[in-house]
């Protein structure tokens, strides 16, 4: 189905730009060819390191390597900007080395309350001349979590600006808090002679202590840019993705105390508020509750977090992965607090 590149392009970007950004994803929460429009928080990056390889018949066994490096930068007003780079690609004759150039925002998401996951991409490929754009609907139950998404994107054989269109899904489900597996199907609507539908499926873990993350999984794709991810091959190719945070101030800002183990079971004597720590943020942000409130902060995520307040009127020091930390608000006012290591999470109480 060979349409004006323009006219569809158009009407996807309308939809992505709707939508605004949750945290960033590890490779846990998507399978390798549809990993949704996942968006770092302002003033933090992420890498992603795909790399896919594929062995040629004996005697010769051959090894060829087909990897996608992918870097994003996370804006103001939950946007993000980057770019996938691959040095060995198939989806232009005689042009390899793959450049897309991508900018996202997805502010829906069910971390913050929203119902779905939502969110978009538009980006310029430069192997295919022209412009891709992406629709990815997300939703989880538990410990299974499914997908949607709809793309337009330029055809690179059409020299014409025309665009085909794609669709697919995936799924992940969750058998151990580090441990998932996960698959997903991806098709052009109108395959041309030679392109078969993208499909994947492995497995991915998490690193305790760690933000980073990693899968190892078999597909018949060659490159993870959204032209890419969606046309498949006759041949089965293997890899792995490894997934990289990157936060300055973890490193060369300041450091916290470890939180002593009695100040995470204090005994509170009036009514009681829980705040979990999930990926990287503070699940609810913002929160207001009466004077002798106990707030317990629950350390749910992959890596150590503090709740330090702005103006220094109480600190946890770093809380161990599953431990919990309390305070109690005796006096009105507002309290704005934040993670040492990871400045970009904030919170604030606000006492009646």
């Amino acid at each position: 189905m060979r349409v004006p590149c323009h006219s569809l392009l158009a009407g996807v970007a309308s939809c992505a730009l709707v939508v605004t950004a949750a945290r960033a994803q590890s490779v846990l929460d998507h399978p390798p060819n549809t990993p949704g429009a996942w968006v770092v928080p302002a003033g933090r990056a992420q890498f992603n390191f795909q790399h896919r390889f594929e062995a040629s018949p004996a005697p010769v066994r051959k090894v060829s390597n087909y990897p996608t490096l992918i870097l994003g930068v996370g804006l103001p007003r939950h946007t993000m900007v980057g770019f996938a780079y691959s040095s060995n690609s198939a989806l232009a004759p005689a042009y390899p080395n793959e450049w897309e150039f991508f900018g996202r925002w997805r502010p829906l998401s069910q971390e913050t309350g929203a119902a779905v996951d939502l969110g978009g991409q538009v980006g310029y490929n430069l192997a295919a001349e022209g412009v891709d754009a992406e629709v990815a609907l997300g939703r989880r139950w538990g410990r299974l979590g499914l997908n949607g998404v709809a793309r337009v994107l330029t055809d690179p054989d059409s020299g014409d600006g025309g665009a085909q269109v794609a669709v697919g899904g995936g799924a992940t489900l969750r058998l151990r808090r580090w441990l998932a597996v996960q698959g997903d199907y991806v098709s052009l609507l109108d395959r041309p002679d030679g392109v078969e539908a993208a499909w994947s499926a492995g497995v991915a873990l998490g690193i305790p202590t760690t933000p980073h993350s990693f899968s190892l999984f078999a597909s018949n794709a060659v490159t993870a840019t959204l032209n890419g991810a969606s046309r498949g091959t006759d041949r089965v190719r293997y890899g792995f993705e490894f997934v990289v945070p990157l936060t300055l101030s973890r490193w060369f800002g300041a450091r916290a105390e470890r939180a002593s183990p009695e100040a995470t079971t204090p005994e509170p004597t009036g009514p009681v508020r829980v705040i979990v720590i999930n990926r990287l943020s503070y699940t609810q942000p913002d929160i207001e509750v009466a004077a002798g409130t106990t707030i317990i902060w629950r350390n749910d995520d992959l890596l150590e977090h503090t709740v330090t307040a702005d103006n220094g009127t109480f600190q946890s020091g770093m809380i161990p992965i599953g431990r919990s930390w309390s305070h109690t608000f005796n006096s009105p006012g507002t309290f704005s607090y934040h993670c040492t290591p990871h400045p970009f999470m904030k919170g604030r109480v606000v006492v009646k």
